[in-house]
């Protein structure tokens, strides 16, 4: 009876419920004593958001991993960020692979669909490159990180943490068990621009990678690949100069060398799309930089990638259209012709993103307290980051109503799962689409 009732699941529904599972499991996991300093429980609530944070790779806490949480809750933490870093039917076939099963037509679409993969791209081949890719960057970042970290905090302790910060970078989570991030380490730039390129090199996405490390046996790359990559460094350069310049006459790094202010001026830029690690405190940052940070989130990573956001090429997408509308052209690039069908769909992402975004902030402008000397900027940064799942705060997520917790643990569920896949699993299977009515006219501008 059971195996029929998941037979009959879409495949957005077994996305859905199979992330859920794995939040649910990590917030039961983590209300126990077992995982706590203090060996007394956690509220199941705030358990959680913390689950719900790390599987979606976010990093918006509650409490402060490294003082609250013991060895056992922070093993616990990275598992579920290393899971919802490769996502859950990555892992799902790969267990299966490795129990010697072959994928049912059924397994490969939803791995398909989970990764934003073409049809004729074999998907078991797929999985395996992507575990290796994963572990190879995370494991490299590690081995540099622990030149810095083994002789600060012993061997041990060292190489746990490099690994812990590695993972977390890599899957653009932003756990961190520094207890204060990496705001410690603004004169280090190998500890920042190793986080930092873990963030990006997380950021671009499986695909875009391994089309990237075939470019000399293939001589060329696929559409994706270059619009990403053209979104990613201009998204990337641009937010550092302006950083530059939205924080040259402040304090903020003024104690900072020239070089030092580059590298962690970038590293604001790259850890906005979307890690959530922080150099400085963001309650300090002005209103410029503030909002650049919303934009940067906002817009987030590419498809298919441990980040969250609109996605870059979503907005290459809109903004080509736009381009070629002015133009009353058709929308192409690099000589190819950009289908209706996915105009549509980046269209649909940017309004449902919008209205979320301001359908959340509404109603946390209402149920959470603005401290003095803040405006509605406090709320937004919060709302922005856990749409985008970054984990960038300026200090409202510990003190969250449960209103604000649930708001907050829906958004940040969507925006890692995809709004699609959240919205295509409660829709209608049985509608008949064979159905059209006559064309209206409405007046536009």
């Amino acid at each position: 009876m059971k195996t029929k009732i998941f037979h009959k699941l879409s495949i957005p529904q077994y996305l859905c419920i199979g992330f859920a599972l794995v939040i649910l499991t990590g917030g039961l996991l983590l209300s126990l004593p077992i995982s706590s300093r203090s060996g007394e429980w956690t509220p199941f609530i705030d358990a959680l958001f913390t689950a719900t944070s790390a599987t979606c790779v976010t990093g918006q806490v509650i409490y402060n991993t490294a003082a609250h949480w013991n060895l056992f809750g922070q093993i616990v933490i990275i598992t579920l960020i290393e899971i919802g870093g490769l996502g859950v039917m990555t892992l799902l076939v790969l267990l299966t692979l490795f129990l010697g099963k072959k994928l049912q037509l059924r397994d490969r679409l939803k791995i398909h669909d989970a990764l934003n993969l073409k049809e004729s791209i074999d998907a078991s081949t797929i999985v395996k490159y992507i575990l290796k890719f994963a572990l190879t960057v995370q494991v490299l970042g590690a081995l540099i990180l622990s030149t810095q970290l083994i002789p600060q905090f012993g061997l041990l302790k060292g190489m746990y943490f490099s690994l812990f910060h590695a993972i977390s970078a890599f899957c653009n989570a932003g756990f961190d068990v520094f207890g204060d991030s990496v705001i410690s380490y603004q004169n280090n730039p190998i500890i920042l621009l190793t986080i930092a390129f873990l963030i990006i090199f997380g950021g671009l996405g499986f695909i875009v990678w391994r089309d990237l490390l075939n470019y000399r046996k293939n001589k060329r790359l696929m559409l994706q690949t270059k619009l990403t990559l053209i979104m990613t460094t201009l998204l990337l350069v641009g937010g550092t100069v302006y950083f530059m310049m939205s924080e040259a006459n402040r304090s903020t790094f003024m104690h900072l060398s020239p070089l030092h202010y580059v590298f962690n001026t970038f590293f604001m830029s790259a850890t906005a799309r979307t890690a959530g690690y922080v150099n400085i405190d963001y309650a300090t940052l002005s209103l410029a930089s503030l909002f650049m940070t919303c934009i940067l989130m906002f817009i987030g990573g590419a498809p298919g990638s441990t980040a969250g956001g609109l996605k870059v090429t979503t907005l290459a997408t809109l903004l080509l259209y736009v381009k070629a509308s002015i133009k009353n052209e058709d929308t192409t690039f690099a000589k190819r012709r950009i289908s209706p069908m996915i105009i549509e769909k980046a269209a649909t992402l940017f309004i449902i993103s919008v209205s979320m975004i301001i359908g959340v902030s509404l109603i946390l402008l209402i149920t959470e307290t603005i401290p003095p000397n803040h405006g509605i900027e406090y709320i937004f940064v919060e709302v922005f980051s856990c749409f985008a799942t970054v984990g960038l705060t300026m200090g409202l997520t510990p003190h969250l109503t449960l209103i604000g917790k649930v708001l907050l643990i829906g958004l940040m569920f969507m925006g890692r799962v995809g709004l699609l896949t959240v919205i295509l699993s409660f829709s209608n299977r049985n509608k008949r689409d064979d159905i059209h009515y006559p064309e209206g006219h409405i007046l536009i501008g």
